[in-house]
């Protein structure tokens, strides 16, 4: 399922409708019944009046009403709006592709080269959707501010926090990557408020779940998390989060197409959104940086 979708129209943020209609957590149960409602039915609520929304879901229509509020609504006719200008993007994300197993047994060259595709376009979409374009300019300006940023993660994921890293320095900033746990706890423990922690993990593993997130607390380290919308600190709550697309199953799957794609779409925003903040600056510094590799020449 879509967990929202992220527009910019006339320069304003838009949070998609079913994103907000799926957080949930300030809810009362009747309102999560109508919420629930709207989630499964979208095209049949737009025919319906608030009365007829409230006979549907066996409540009154003073809390469809209550509901709309709590979305920050003027009202069910901003409801509806709201519906029909995020339904096509729902829609698309609703499908039944299976992300865990694009390809299937038997299948054809063809249809492995169409399947991934199909996996990679939807993971873009998805998480696309997912950005918080508040958040993103926010954890821009903390990288801006950092004197050191420093990025936690395992796994997999090491290579891609590396290539963030080489990236980050072909325009002169250096991103510290621990890798071994001790060496992670290490470089949180030595961090302090000038530092910036880029935690990254899907589901919350090992040191990164809730060693790291206490002694980045102590010592005062901004934290950016980035993970599936399904995860957060047990008791520690990051001071940005960004959202993986987290439609795989953690373990039982083919690979890990999405999330790794995923992810690199999320580090390249990231390195995009930083360097667009003194664009030409940046750029006739990576530029001065090769013209020096190729040229083998230090001035």
């Amino acid at each position: 399922m879509n967990n929202g979708i992220i527009k910019l129209m006339n320069g304003e943020k838009f949070m998609n409708i079913f994103l907000k209609l799926q957080k949930q957590d300030h809810f009362s149960s009747n309102e999560k019944i109508v919420a629930n409602y709207i989630l499964k039915k979208p095209q049949a609520v737009l025919n319906m009046s608030y009365k007829e929304l409230g006979q549907a879901c066996f409540v009154s229509p003073a809390t469809v009403y209550r509901l709309c509020d709590k979305l920050e609504l003027s009202g069910f006719s901003d409801l509806k709006m709201k519906i029909t200008s995020s339904l096509p993007d729902y829609l698309k994300c609703n499908d039944d592709f299976d992300f865990d197993f694009p390809v299937k047994q038997y299948q054809t060259h063809y249809e492995i080269v169409h399947n991934l595709g199909e996996d990679y376009k939807q993971t873009i979409d998805l998480t696309g959707n997912l950005f918080d374009l508040e958040q993103l300019r926010l954890v821009a300006s903390a990288m801006k501010k950092a004197q050191v940023i420093d990025l936690y993660t395992s796994a997999g994921n090491i290579y891609f926090a590396l290539n963030f890293q080489f990236q980050m320095q072909e325009i002169g900033v250096h991103v510290h990557v621990p890798i071994e746990d001790y060496q992670q706890r290490l470089t949180a423990a030595s961090s302090d408020e000038n530092h910036l922690a880029i935690v990254i993990t899907f589901g919350g593993r090992g040191v990164l779940t809730e060693v790291l997130p206490r002694i980045l607390s102590k010592v005062k380290t901004p934290i950016v998390l980035i993970s599936s919308r399904d995860y957060t600190f047990k008791d520690i709550e990051p001071d940005y989060h960004l959202y993986l697309a987290h439609y795989e199953n953690h373990y039982k799957k083919i690979s890990s197409f999405s999330t790794r794609l995923s992810l690199l779409y999320i580090l390249d925003t990231l390195y995009t959104s930083y360097f667009e903040l003194d664009y030409q600056k940046n750029l006739d510094r990576k530029l001065y940086y090769y013209e020096n590799l190729v040229e083998g020449k230090i001035k």
